[in-house]
Order: structure tokens, then sequence, then C-alpha cells
């Protein structure tokens, strides 16, 4: 090991130390979950990790499901190796038994609680992992289990737990806590592919339950191409461009001098068209706002660039269309994108102006 000079005076550290630790690697998939955590500072992060796993672990304990397949998959590797020890020991077992039965009992009794205890300390021990350096400033709390509650309503209990709260500090040591129901890469493709299934859920009047209203119908409005079609066309378009540059020059001179007449025509008659629509459509948004349900898109970026806020509005608009109003102060669905580097994380929350912007420090301020 190689000593390397730190930017302290008269220090020196060893090049695997924790100084130079690597960023950790996560699978970024649409069924990963979890929540982002950020600490009052770098010296409290792991006291802040450990009470919001023992936070969740108290109030929003685990389904016995996942505790029952544990116990089921034990069991059956038990009694395969037990068939096989058996038909070699059968005669020697027979005699040994008859006597040592009304200890065995006793002994199983005891055996099966120390089971129990052991798989529910398991359960808990795996169902989360606190992922670190990932997002600067933050730790990232990973949800193994696929049965659990989405992160999006175990915050919302939380805050309204906080509220109702009678301790002095609620959190000592987080400052946010911020819910990722699904993940994807920060890219406008598979951003719309988680999109969707999330939004069909919470928007059941939106354009986005027509029948006609698909990933690759959103993609075309949004002029992304898809990874496979683009890899196909690449391969066959090589070998055709050189034989057909020379007759698409000439085309394309014949069809300005054709598009300039047809687009003087074309933009009069839109533009008396846009005119009578939005007079329609005032009318009719003026007389439901009142039942309306409110939306609004909380976005948050850090230093990217491949995913930005005009992206993601489109999309959105496309995906609710005028059956919904926008509210930025008090909405009934908040739509949270949290774009880094790595990942892209989405949520819709309800309620979110009870949560103080997920600020959750702040309610030890009040008391």
């Amino acid at each position: 090991m190689e000593y390397k000079k730190t930017k302290r005076p008269n220090q020196y550290v060893f090049e695997g130390s924790k100084h130079n630790s690597k960023r950790q690697k996560i699978n970024v998939n649409a069924q990963c979950k979890g929540i982002l955590m950020s600490a009052l500072s770098n010296r409290r992060t792991n006291a802040g990790i450990k009470e919001l796993l023992n936070f969740i672990n108290l109030n929003f304990p685990a389904n016995n499901d996942v505790i029952k397949k544990i116990e089921a998959t034990d069991e059956v590797n038990k009694k395969v190796n037990g068939e096989a020890n058996n038909e070699v020991n059968v005669e020697v077992n027979v005699e040994v038994n008859g006597e040592e039965n009304g200890e065995e009992n006793k002994i199983s009794t005891i055996e099966k609680e120390l089971k129990d205890e052991i798989c529910k300390a398991n359960s808990e021990h795996n169902r989360f992992v606190p992922l670190r350096n990932i997002i600067k400033n933050f730790t990232f709390i990973k949800f193994n289990n696929d049965n659990d509650l989405n992160p999006s309503d175990i915050i919302n209990k939380t805050f309204m737990l906080a509220t109702n709260k009678k301790e002095k500090y609620f959190f000592r040591n987080i400052c946010k806590i911020i819910p990722l129901d699904t993940i994807c890469k920060p890219h406008l493709s598979p951003f719309i592919k988680t999109l969707l299934p999330l939004m069909r859920k919470h928007f059941t009047d939106g354009k986005c339950m027509e029948d006609t209203f698909t990933v690759n119908y959103l993609l075309k409005i949004m002029n992304v191409p898809d990874e496979k079609t683009d890899e196909k066309n690449e391969e066959k378009s090589e070998g055709k461009n050189d034989e057909k540059n020379g007759e698409k020059s000439e085309e394309k001179n014949e069809e300005k001098n054709e598009g300039k007449n047809e687009g003087k025509n074309e933009g009069k008659n839109e533009e008396k068209s846009e005119e009578k629509s939005g007079e329609k459509s005032g009318e009719k948004n003026e007389d439901s706002s009142g039942n309306k349900k409110s939306w609004a898109l909380i976005y948050k970026c850090c230093n990217t660039k491949t995913l930005t806020k005009r992206d993601v509005l489109k999309v959105l608009d496309n995906c609710i269309g005028n059956n919904y109003s926008v509210n930025l102060t008090k909405p009934d669905m908040a739509i949270i994108v949290y774009v880094t580097e790595i990942m892209c994380g989405i949520s819709i929350v309800k309620d979110y102006a009870s949560t103080r912007k997920f600020n959750i420090g702040s309610f030890n301020d009040d008391s």
C-alpha cells in the first residue's frame, strides 16, 4: 500500500482507505424503490440512518407473508436432506426413537420458537439496504421486499405522526426525506416507460387512460426513437443512403417552392381555429374548475442535462390533458421527479402541502 498526502498538513493516508472510496453501483430497475435521506451534517449520517430504519421497523413492520415464505423454504430444504439420511439409518433409529420421544418433543417446541425469532430478525435486517455516495449529501435507502408499502405512503404517514406528535424531537439527526416509488435511467425513453403505469393509477380521467395512448405514441410526439428500432434502421440505411442522396436533393428543391405557398395559407387557417378553440375551452374550464383535482410538478436536478424540466412538462401535459387543473401552492397530487447522474426517481404524493417540502427537521423547531 502506498501513502498519499491529504489536504490536511503533515498527514498521510493509505490509498485503499475510505477517503478514496468509489461511488457505489446500483441496479436501476422500474421495480426498485426507496427513500432519499439527508442528514443535518456528514457526521450524523450513521445516526440518521439508524433512526429512520428503527422508526420504519417499529411503525411499519414487515408482512407476515414474507416471513412465512422464508420459513417454508427452510422446511423444504430440511425435509429433502432428512429423507436422504433416513434411508441409510432406518434400522439403527428404530430402537433409539422409542426411548427418546419424550425428550425430543420438548426440544422441538423450543427450536420452533427460536426459528421464528431468527426468521423475523433476518427479514428485518435484509429488508433495507442503505447505499451511500450515490448522490452527494444523500443516502439512498433501498427497499428489497416488493410486498412492502410504497415509500410515498410511508412518508405521508410519518408526517401525519409528526404533526400530531407529543415528543420534543421527532428526528434529531435527519433533515429531509424524499420518497422514490420507481427508478429509471435519466433519459427520456426510459422515463416515459416507467411514468405511464404510475399515471394510469392516479390520473384515471386523463388522456393516458385511452387505448391509443401507448408508449410508442408518446415517443413519436416527443420525437424520441426507440432503442431497438434505431439499431435496425441504422443497419439498413447505411447501404441505401449513397443511392438516394442524388434523388432527394432534386425533390427537396421542388418541395421548398411548393411548401412556401402552402405554408402561408395554412398559417392563416390555424390561427383562426386556435382562437375559436381557445374560447370554447376557456368557458368549459371556468364552469368545472371547482370540481377538478389539481396537480403540480416538483422537479430537482443535480449535475445532468439529459432530462430537462421542459421535456418532463411536455410528457405530463400529454398524459394528463385538460381534465385536471394546476395548483402550485396546495396540489392534491404532487409529481416528484428527482434527476441525478446515475438515476431518475419518480413518485406521486398526496397532501404535499402538509409535508413542508419533505423537511422533517422543521418540526423540531416548532416545539
